[in-house]
């Protein structure tokens, strides 16, 4: 069942993502955006991507932790950031093989297919000559935010919600381009700053700092995503691919060389036995969370997701 609806309107591509109640990130997903991505890049008649969420009060959500778990604890092992990339490089080069990403979708490498598509999407977008905007209508924490991030430009709806990268409360650091996306974006300084708080921002909070482009009333935010990208579809794709590269590359080490460290850095954090350790306790607070109140987003991000965010959930389980 594909978690991706498309709407075409013009040269406009609207790309929704169901997959409730969360919208959580998975390697599902993952493939499906990969795919649509690289169509949308070969097609010269779509020159802008808006992508929204089907679900209400969520963007996208992190990715997945029962699948994030299960990929990590298959290793079985501590894995040196320095010895990280080997892997990384034997799984994308099979990935590239005809018919093999499917196989290894079912393999305990399945979790590196992830990861690799993810920044294949991120990658893919920030060197498009299509116009990305993102239409946040709720919470997007994690691999959501991260995806909005890789985009041109990023509307928000008013409301009680938040948007951030809070991987550090749980041992990790962002493993969709979010430590390389959000660098460029607010500047190297802030960036750090955030990823060591793991703050959430309110949709005011975010336009100030300058993480999103624009805050618009809560029943206006697809319209007016819908409204930008119309008007941005009508620059030359040339031009659009040049100032992207101008802005992404320029005066950096590039997208590429910073998204490699990232992933080793990331599969090298996941593998730790305290890392899966608050993955587990997290799981088991959204799991009860569900139980007791059902899929409400609002309700677990205001209720308990402070106390991760603290840290004071769980203190031990990443020292």
């Amino acid at each position: 069942m594909s978690l991706l609806t498309q709407e075409r309107h013009g040269a406009v591509l609207t790309v929704r993502v169901r997959n409730e109640p969360f919208n959580f990130m998975t390697g599902h997903l993952l493939a499906e955006l990969s795919d649509t991505v690289a169509r949308a890049d070969r097609d010269p008649t779509v020159r802008a991507v808006v992508l929204a969420s089907a679900v209400p009060g969520v963007f996208i959500g992190h990715y997945d932790i029962e699948e994030l778990l299960a990929g990590a604890e298959a290793g079985g092992m501590e894995v040196p950031a320095r010895l990280a990339p080997a892997p990384l490089r034997l799984v994308g080069a099979l990935g590239r093989l005809p018919g093999m990403r499917g196989l290894l979708e079912r393999t305990p490498v399945a979790g590196l297919q992830a990861l690799l598509a993810f920044h294949d999407v991120v990658r893919r977008i920030q060197n498009s000559d299509k116009v990305y905007v993102a239409a946040i209508d709720g919470t997007a924490l994690g691999g959501g935010f991260e995806l909005a991030l890789a985009c041109d430009v990023r509307i928000m709806s008013d409301g009680r919600y938040g948007i951030g990268l809070m991987e550090i409360a749980f041992g990790l650091l962002p493993g969709g381009g979010g430590s390389q996306l959000l660098a460029r974006t607010v500047g190297p300084g802030r960036a750090l700053e955030q990823l060591l708080e793991g703050r959430l921002f309110t949709p005011a909070a975010a336009l100030e700092a300058g993480l999103v482009h624009h805050v618009v009333p809560a029943d206006e935010v697809t319209e007016y995503a819908s409204r930008t990208a119309t008007r941005l579809a009508r620059r030359p794709p040339g031009s659009v691919r040049a100032v992207k590269q101008a802005v992404h590359r320029g005066g950096s080490s590039g997208l590429g060389r910073g998204l490699a460290m990232e992933r080793a850095l990331f599969l090298a954090l996941v593998s730790r036995r305290s890392t899966q350790s608050a993955l587990r306790r997290y799981l088991e607070d959204l799991r009860t969370h569900r139980r007791v109140i059902g899929g409400d987003v609002a309700a677990f991000v205001e209720n308990r997701l402070p106390a991760w965010q603290s840290g004071t959930a769980t203190e031990a389980e990443t020292r």
